[in-house]
């Protein structure tokens, strides 16, 4: 479950489990969350006081996914296809991910 809260005339278009990202030597599977104006980068709350008691405990409750990042899309300067996909941004940053269909949906937002 996934918990964000979308700005006004913004739909989500398509949400990826378990995609893989990298930037610089930092690797990690995210969930990223493609919308019409954002990529939402999401992931369980280490914060949640419910999270130790559901170790703990056994407690169950449910959990949800939350933003830890965004860029809006029209942050995005440059797409490109190598081994990985990578996305670099208008202020120089980039990153790369292996999801090709994330990839295409990109290119068609009229980026």
């Amino acid at each position: 479950m996934y918990n964000f809260n979308l700005t006004e005339k913004e739909e989500v278009i398509e949400i990826f489990d378990r995609i893989w990202i990298k930037q610089n030597n930092n690797e990690k599977n995210t969930t990223i969350a493609l919308t019409n104006k954002r990529l939402l980068f999401l992931e369980y709350s280490k914060d949640n006081p419910n999270e130790v008691l559901r170790t703990a405990r056994g407690l169950e409750y449910p959990r949800y996914k939350e933003v830890y990042y965004q860029i809006p899309l029209d942050n995005i300067k440059k797409l490109n296809e190598e081994e990985t996909y990578s996305i670099t941004l208008v202020d120089s940053n980039s990153f790369e991910f292996d999801d090709s269909r994330l990839f295409e949906l990109l290119k068609n937002t009229n980026i």
